[in-house]
């Protein structure tokens, strides 16, 4: 018998648990002795008693365990046969024991010396040969069906029978006839059958509740799984393999899963005892990743397990965590020593972040592009008391006025066309008991600095779309490197939002100010950097030193991110700066252009041209070298006449 398919039970019950539902069905005498002993099994178990047999008993049976679910029957000779054969319940047989036997062969030999005895199995081998033995004159028959009852009782009629060993029908027919009959079944077995059937009804019950929690589980998932037993039947799936299957969870259940779908078979999983990769397949029109696995139960293999993903939805769930990740912003990574260097602005920033982060109020950070506005800001969270809470930034100059607006205060579902399903939480709300950064809060259109206000005021945020404003408790942290106070005279920026963000006040001073700390920075840099471009340290620190002489009085208008791109391109263009293993100025000046802005204009051109000069006489060496001196074919290739090619061998570089 197949078992029920696993699927989500569409309801649960937290009521107390039902009794245990039992169902007796027997007919006749054996009706009557079972309706006498069930009250004595009240206390344990709800038993009904049905008095049919057969198809007649199967439908009684199913129709009692629709309307409530029966754990288990109690039946006895060939319709307890029967039952078992089309029913999915445990069926507790009434089992005709030998000393039951001997006692209702004794009490119908008492009767009469010619004995009947009908079974529904056929003749006993054994007692036949007791019987031959000791010449007890007992007659075997047997019967299959009620139908063919009436012929049995004809049958022992005409040999004379004159008492009657037989189940109930059996016994009944045979004293209707004018035979006297013992029925064979004991009121001991039929109270051992009703014993053995609470047994079952309980283990039924447990078993039952099992298959449910796991098809319940099985039913969340978004993932088709299936699992088989050692022949490839089908043995539990959820409505998503079935989906997949086309057809019913009810009709798939049993079937042969290759035979359904011929992709999908697990011979081998089951053959080889062992997980193999992850596949991916094609069902029908749709591209599926399978993955496969035995299921062992003490250390032998029963069956195989099969799930079945949707790419689609592997990549929904990717696209949702990087967007909840992006959401939740990063853990801040940096300190407040990580602004680092020794000069007086730098020391003065350290110290006064630390007093910020003491306080929970307002923050602006004012400083150029690339002086470390946002390492400030992730600083004084991570000495705060908000340190193990989120730490949210935003961009308010690299989002559209509207995508800033849905970012920042996020949006009920239907809010707009186009709203995600369930709404979006946005970054104030998300950001709740931790810190919110606002880079570049000068470029914030003023609609949304109105909007901003309210939330630094009243500690509270109304989604797009939403009616009720969600309570919040947070930390903003603004920075721009615009002059705050000159738009807010020009009218470009809130007035009162200005003073609510200026509570304290930090500005990053600019490296060109810090010029003290710009080669301790440089090393710095290089040397978390150097080890992923595979540059030794000796050689990497002499070109850094190269570099600073050069772009000593540079400006440095891009600041410390300026310094990190230089720094960067020095290790990137480390074989072109150092052809021989040695560190070529002149390269080193085409590398880097920018360095000579330092200098004053004739040195700066003498230092470009001499730049140039060297670069074409490298070129002309080269060409030389790979026509083996020749100059004839050396002026071909470079396009220029041997007089122009004599100059430029002849060239020096210019004094800088």
């Amino acid at each position: 018998m197949n078992k029920p398919p696993m699927v989500s039970p569409s309801s649960s019950s937290s009521a107390a648990p039902r009794p245990l539902h039992i169902v007796a069905v027997a007919r006749h005498r054996l009706g009557r002795v079972l309706a006498r002993l069930i009250p004595e099994l009240a206390a344990e178990a709800h038993i009904e008693l049905v008095g049919h047999a057969f198809d007649d008993a199967v439908a009684a049976v199913r129709a009692l365990h629709a309307r409530s679910p029966v754990d288990a029957v109690v039946a006895a000779g060939a319709s307890g046969e029967w039952l078992r054969q089309h029913l999915d319940i445990p069926v507790a047989m009434v089992e005709v024991r030998g000393f039951d036997l001997m006692r209702a062969l004794a009490a119908a030999r008492a009767i009469s010396p010619k004995v009947g005895l009908v079974s529904f199995d056929g003749p006993s081998e054994h007692l036949a040969q007791l019987d031959a033995l000791f010449a007890m004159g007992i007659a075997q028959f047997s019967y299959r069906s009620p139908d063919d009852a009436p012929a049995c009782v004809e049958a022992l009629r005409a040999a004379g029978v004159g008492a009657v060993v037989a189940p109930g029908l059996v016994s009944d027919l045979a004293e209707q006839a004018g035979m006297a009959s013992v029925l064979m079944y004991s009121d001991d077995a039929v109270r051992q059958a009703l014993q053995d059937a609470v047994h079952l009804a309980r283990h039924s019950r447990a078993d039952r509740a099992r298959h449910e929690r796991l098809g319940t589980i099985l039913g969340q998932l978004q993932d088709g799984v299936v699992a088989v037993d050692v022949r490839q039947r089908i043995e539990a799936l959820n409505p998503v393999m079935a989906d997949l299957l086309g057809a019913p969870v009810a009709e798939l259940a049993g079937r042969v899963l290759s035979d359904v779908e011929p992709v999908l078979d697990l011979g081998a999983t089951l053959l080889l005892r062992e997980t193999p990769p992850e596949e991916v397949l094609q069902i029908g029109m749709r591209t599926l990743v399978v993955r496969r696995a035995p299921i062992v139960e003490n250390g032998e293999v029963t069956g195989a397990l099969l799930v079945c993903r949707d790419p689609a939805v592997i990549q929904r769930a990717d696209r949702h965590l990087r967007a909840n990740q992006r959401q939740r912003g990063a853990p801040a990574r940096y300190r407040i020593e990580a602004f680092a260097g020794d000069s007086a602005p730098a020391r003065r920033v350290r110290e006064l972040a630390a007093q910020c982060a003491a306080s929970d109020a307002t923050v602006l950070v004012i400083g150029e592009s690339g002086t470390g506005k946002e390492l400030v800001a992730q600083g004084i969270h991570t000495a705060s008391r908000r340190a193990s809470q989120p730490f949210l930034a935003v961009n308010c100059a690299a989002l559209s006025e509207s995508l800033l607006e849905s970012e920042l205060f996020g949006y009920e579902e239907g809010a707009f066309t186009g709203a995600r399903r369930g709404g979006k939480t946005g970054l104030i709300e998300a950001a709740h008991t931790g810190t919110l950064f606002l880079d570049e809060i000068g470029d914030m259109p003023l609609a949304l600095q109105t909007r901003l206000l309210r939330v630094l005021q009243e500690r509270e945020v109304l989604r797009l779309g939403a009616t009720a404003p969600v309570p919040v408790d947070l930390r903003v942290i603004a920075a721009t490197h615009a002059d705050l106070a000159a738009q807010v005279e020009r009218g470009l920026f809130r007035r009162d939002l200005y003073y609510r963000l200026a509570v304290l006040r930090i500005e990053t001073p600019p490296l060109r100010e810090r010029g003290g700390d710009i080669a301790a920075l440089a090393a710095s840099l290089l040397a978390r950097r150097r080890g992923a471009a595979g540059v030794p340290a000796a050689p990497a620190s002499a070109w850094l030193a190269a570099l600073l002489e050069l772009a000593a009085g540079y400006s440095w208008p891009g600041n410390v991110r300026e310094l990190e791109n230089l720094v960067e391109r020095l290790l990137a263009c480390h074989g072109y700066l150092s052809p021989a293993g040695r560190l070529d100025r002149d390269r080193l000046l085409e590398v880097f252009p920018e360095c000579t802005q330092a200098r004053p204009a004739p040195v700066r051109e003498r230092l470009l041209k001499g730049a140039r000069v060297a670069a074409e006489r490298q070129r002309v060496r080269e060409v030389l070298q790979s026509v083996q001196g020749d100059q004839n074919q050396a002026c071909a290739i470079l396009g220029i006449s041997r007089s122009t090619l004599w100059r430029r061998l002849r060239e020096e570089e210019p004094a800088a």
